[in-house]
């Protein structure tokens, strides 16, 4: 959606195809028994006055369109070591998080401050987060393969700092030992930030993304599916096929899902052997379960934060579906639905997607009742371990329906659900904007990192290899 905006703010005719029936399935959420429930917008970091996706929603026309919250900004995530019972708040703004995880750990000074200090230059680096730098396509390509465990290994050996500055690897699914130090900063810096979430959830995103759509006039073939991408001898773009046999021609692509469906989209003349066996094996991040619940009136300790239950272990073993669920980090969020009046509470572990494989080829809303048998055990296991480690929530919460990585895998649409794409990962180099294809390009979350911003990112990256970097980023600069 973000690169219709840019293209047809810059004059170009720009369709949309879309296999859904509506736009962004996975962010718009849905409704059960009246409540509105967020599945792809938690909160979002970045989003403060003059932040960056402040920045990039103005630019787009849609701010208009939507009321920003703030999450409580001396504790936007809650942190439990359970084993320990030790709970920590965590704030918003590198100085009061230097300040705050100082006093928490008095003899590592130096060590958070050398960890905050290198994620604000990170993001300082940035000419896509930071504006007010000169734009450089160099600066923009990060070649610093340090892994986030090596990083914290040569500041401290403290494991639970380490494990407090590790919490948000949660945020894009992939564990410390892979995870890119620079990746992480641009993930976690945004929250260090600033953490909101939006009025009427990622529904009330949706709709001032489709509004603006509408008035750049974009059309959008939701319902469709493309089934292959027209590419000539020459290897230029010539134009797209639906899955209705219809045919749009067009010598511009832009190739936003899962990076794997280009090897079965395109020509096996359009790219080399080594090319789609590479596009082949990348890997995702891990599935997840999730428990959708109603609650009667607001939770306190869900009040402007999230929590996150870490009962000890592994983030390689959690992140990489080794963890029994007693052994799973819970991600805990709600938010106040306006029109019911009553508070939807999400519940996230993660899960791996190799269960699930069997039922691979099922349909939604038409699966063997052996699945189903199996997502209603796993989902009441899940239940049960939620109020076991967080008994002040049992009474006051009725989970009502749920989500396997089956269920990720039809709406997020990525091979084996995962939540986030392609790993950012240091043992893989994910595809980049440009491909051997004259006139097919790729943007999404698997490109420069995940999640909205990421996203968002991704498509100016992309937008402006086709009509110009300095010209996107003066007009940016104009908003910051």
């Amino acid at each position: 959606m973000t690169t219709a905006m840019l293209l047809a703010k810059d004059g170009a005719q720009v369709a949309i195809i879309e296999s859904f029936p509506l736009l962004a399935p996975t962010v718009r959420g849905f409704r059960r028994k009246g409540v509105l429930f967020d599945t792809g917008l938690h909160y979002v970091g970045g989003l403060g006055d003059g932040h960056p996706l402040d920045v990039y929603f103005k630019h787009l026309g849609i701010s208009n369109h939507i009321r920003k919250k703030a999450y409580n900004p001396c504790g936007f995530d809650r942190f439990l070591f359970e084993k320990k019972a030790l709970s920590y708040d965590i704030p918003c703004g590198f100085d009061k998080l230097t300040s705050t995880f100082t006093k928490w750990f008095p003899n590592e000074g130096k060590s958070i401050e050398r960890y905050f200090t290198a994620i604000q230059q990170t993001l300082d680096a940035s000419p896509f987060l930071n504006f007010s730098m000169d734009f450089d396509l160099g600066s923009a390509i990060h070649s610093d393969t340090t892994t986030l465990e090596d990083f914290l290994a040569g500041i401290t050996e403290n494991e639970e700092l380490k494990t407090l500055l590790c919490y948000q690897n949660l945020l894009y699914g992939v564990p410390p030992t892979e995870a890119l130090l620079i990746t992480h900063a641009l993930v976690a810096g945004s929250y260090y930030m600033s953490a909101h979430t939006i009025e009427g959830g990622g529904n009330a995103l949706v709709k001032a993304y489709e509004k603006r759509l509408k008035e750049l006039n974009v059309e959008c073939f939701c319902g469709n599916r493309v089934e292959s991408i027209l590419i000539n001898d020459a290897k230029e773009v010539e134009g797209v096929t639906l899955n209705t046999g219809k045919n749009l021609s067009t010598r511009s692509c832009i190739w936003t899902a899962h990076p794997h469906g280009l090897i079965k989209a395109t020509p096996d003349s359009a790219f080399r052997p080594a090319f789609k066996k590479r596009l082949a094996i990348l890997e995702d991040t891990t599935s997840a379960l999730m428990l959708f619940g109603i609650c009667e009136e607001p939770i306190e300790s869900l009040n402007g934060r999230n929590i996150f239950l870490w009962p000890g272990g592994s983030f390689d073993d959690n992140l990489n579906g080794r963890s029994n669920q007693n052994e799973s980090i819970i991600y805990l969020s709600s938010t106040y639905d306006k029109k019911s009046k009553k508070t939807a509470i999400t519940a996230i572990t993660p899960q791996p997607y190799g269960p699930y494989a069997q039922w691979k080829d099922s349909k939604r809303g038409n699966r063997p009742p052996e699945y189903v048998e199996h997502k209603k055990n796993v989902l009441e296991t899940f239940k049960q371990e939620i109020f076991r480690r967080a008994p002040e929530l049992q009474g006051s919460i009725e989970f009502i329906d749920g989500a396997t990585p089956l269920t990720l895998k039809d709406y997020c649409a990525t091979p084996t659900g995962s939540l986030y794409g392609l790993k950012h990962s240091v043992n893989q180099f994910n595809p980049a904007p440009i491909t051997k294809v004259s006139g097919l390009t790729i943007a999404g979350q698997g490109i420069v990192a995940p999640g909205i911003l990421g996203a968002i990112v991704s498509a100016y990256l992309t937008c402006g290899i086709l009509i110009g970097h300095d010209h996107l980023h003066k007009e940016l600069r104009q908003h910051a």
